[in-house]
């Protein structure tokens, strides 16, 4: 947008400037939501052992959560 706003800049070349900026983007927002994912996944399938304080630094997947 500052681009648009800012600078006579040619609105091809703002486009090019946002997917570049969208390809270097999406690989972090995919990690972080397979991130997110295991976490949730993990701290479900632990929930029955309410005795432990922390998460174990190792744990094995069940079946698959539907």
């Amino acid at each position: 947008m500052l681009l648009i706003l800012a600078t006579n800049t040619p609105f091809w070349l703002v486009n090019v400037v946002a997917g570049v900026v969208y390809a270097v983007a999406m690989p972090f927002v995919a990690l972080t939501t397979a991130y997110a994912y295991f976490d949730a996944r993990a701290r479900g399938e632990l929930e029955a052992d309410s005795g432990l304080a922390e998460l174990p630094a190792e744990f094995e997947l069940s079946v698959p959560m539907r």
